[in-house]
């Protein structure tokens, strides 16, 4: 073995199921030359872990965005330069590296697609980022900031207003040309007088939508508040749904057929009950009608959950944290934590690294197999156990890119 090969040593969680001994092998280049069950076979001097650490695929965050914002505030989200939000969210790239995200998945921001392009070509350490770049809403919509005039609103808005198939077409076309590679759509916006969400973009815009998205194979995905907001966004075929408020057993019925993936975002609604800012932002943004409201997301931390896993819908974790306050990069493993107070703790690990892996096309990330380039975590204790070990501060060592950083001692690329 070459004074440069590496091997990680500990029980194995493979995103399905864990063996409790077992070993990957890297070569200098970073890729698995062998994966074995049980103890290693040779003696070397670069061996790493041991019986209390878990070897897993890096973990993935299906929602979220880089906002570059100090504030949980709307106003400072639109009139935010993408300059400042892009020197603002390098820091949050390694925050979420050195937690063990090899992945991102951003979904509307000034700033997430050029992120995504300085990580790939190694100018800045960080995840693989996915990203929307701007996100798609019809005027007067979810992301509307509406104090401000229609055409300044739109110069400064993190989504495209779009109205009608062509002009939703049309946008679709936009972000792709910008790079995105995936599509983000607003099909509802917040509650009503009643606290009832109100739909957004027509089912007829919303497959003009998806079918463009399809056709440059792209994926596309939908934040959707209510009953008829989820059944229009089913009808329109898109790959995941966000949030997804108001789930009902027969709409799940149609989201299990359909193989779309069900993405709840616990996390943000949990900060929202603990915060203030988060309050008063989440009233501003979908509406300003408290009636009913508390008690709707009640049920989707709840009963809602509970139908998700008891229809067996593909759940993947997502946060929507946004990098500010109650919603700090680096923390976002919590929404694996509030997943498994109801799926248990491997099957809320499964939805946070080969469930959003799949989720937002990046099915090879999550997989452990010998000759490809490696991508995992080592993490003190058995987090497909016990959840809370997959916080950040368990996180020993994370395979990423062709590098190896020992997190405990912030070292960069032993390999």
């Amino acid at each position: 073995m070459e004074q440069k090969d590496k091997v990680f040593k500990g029980r194995i969680f493979d995103g399905e199921k864990t063996v409790e001994e077992g070993w990957i092998e890297l070569d200098k280049d970073g890729k698995i030359l062998e994966i074995g069950e049980g103890k290693f076979p040779h003696s070397s001097p670069n061996v790493f872990g041991g019986p209390n650490f878990t070897i897993l695929p890096g973990l993935v965050d299906a929602h979220m965005h880089f906002f570059g914002s100090r504030l949980e505030d709307i106003a400072e989200w639109n009139i935010i330069p993408p300059e400042l939000v892009a020197i603002r969210s390098v820091p949050d790239m390694t925050n979420l590296l050195f937690s063990g995200f090899t992945a991102v998945r951003d979904l509307g921001s000034k700033a997430g697609i050029y992120l995504a392009q300085a990580q790939s070509e190694g100018d800045i350490l960080g995840p693989t980022v996915i990203s929307s770049g701007h996100s798609l809403a019809q005027t007067g919509g979810d992301d509307d900031f509406k104090v401000l005039p229609l055409e300044m609103a739109q110069a400064l808005s993190y989504s495209y207003y779009c109205d009608g198939p062509w002009e939703c077409i049309s946008a679709v076309r936009k972000v792709i040309r910008e790079g995105a590679t995936v599509i983000k759509v607003y099909a509802s916006g917040g509650f009503a007088a009643g606290g009832k969400p109100i739909p957004n973009l027509t089912v007829e815009e919303l497959k003009a939508i998806v079918a463009e998205g399809h056709r440059a194979n792209v994926k596309v995905t939908a934040h959707a508040y209510g009953e008829e907001a989820l059944n229009n966004v089913i009808d329109a075929g898109v790959d995941s749904i966000e949030h997804g408020i108001g789930l009902t057993e027969d709409i799940a019925e149609h989201i299990r057929k359909k193989g779309i993936f069900y993405v709840p975002t616990m996390s943000v609604y949990k900060a929202e009950k603990t915060s203030t800012g988060y309050a008063n932002l989440l009233s501003r943004i979908r509406g300003s009608s408290r009636v009913n409201r508390s008690e709707i997301i009640k049920r989707h931390l709840t009963k809602e959950i509970e139908i998700a896993r008891d229809c067996e819908l593909k759940i993947a974790a997502g946060t929507d944290f946004v990098g500010a306050q109650s919603s700090k990069h680096g923390n976002n493993s919590i929404e694996i934590e509030y997943l498994s107070e109801f799926l248990g703790a491997k099957m809320a690990l499964r939805a946070g690294t080969s469930g959003s892996a799949e989720c937002v096309g990046l099915e090879s990330m999550s997989s452990l197999k010998k000759n490809e380039t490696a991508g995992f975590i080592v993490t003190e204790g058995k987090p497909d156990l016990i959840s809370s070990d997959i916080r950040k501060e368990r996180i020993r060592f994370v395979i990423h890119d062709h590098k190896v950083f020992n997190v405990a001692r912030n070292t960069n690329n032993l390999l």
